[in-house]
């Protein structure tokens, strides 16, 4: 590898995370739909049979569906494709972008929390928060994970 592709390949992680951080929610947005169309469609398939798991992801609302997709896939893709763009200690890079992470959804959750309890928010939002929380280290979790698989093919 030649020193500029080295060194653009350490600037592009960053963007490159957040970019494909942003792109994932469109296939989301799309998966979101097919299950609400399979889940709420009455043809002989079969799909739309109590029987079948589209018809429970159905019940949810399509937004929350969507909300928490996000919050699983946008922090496991983001660190795992920056942790792919990085040209060495792919690992290490997954670890810092973990941590931005985590410092990003500690803040949010922390102003989300205050408006729900200022009661700005009413319903079950301290649920749907907790969920996003545990769905956003689930997120992490598995893109650290994934990220340790290539630092261990690189070497």
């Amino acid at each position: 590898m030649s020193k500029s592709t080295y060194v653009l390949r350490w600037i592009a992680v960053l963007p490159g995370a957040f970019l494909s951080a942003f792109l994932v929610a469109f296939p989301i947005h799309w998966a979101v739909m097919l299950i609400q169309h399979l889940g709420t469609d009455s043809d002989d398939s079969g799909s739309g049979s109590p029987l079948s798991l589209y018809y429970y992801l159905a019940a949810i609302p399509p937004e929350v569906l969507e909300y928490f997709g996000r919050a699983f896939f946008a922090p496991f893709v983001a660190i795992s494709s920056g942790a792919h763009i990085a040209p060495n200690y792919k690992f290490p890079t997954a670890i810092a972008l973990a941590i931005g992470f985590g410092i990003f959804y500690g803040w949010a959750a922390t102003m989300i929390a205050n408006d729900i309890s200022s009661g700005l928010y009413t319903g079950g939002r301290w649920l749907r928060l907790a969920i996003t929380i545990f769905l956003c280290i689930a997120g992490l979790a598995t893109g650290l994970f994934q990220a340790r698989k290539y630092d261990k093919a690189t070497y």
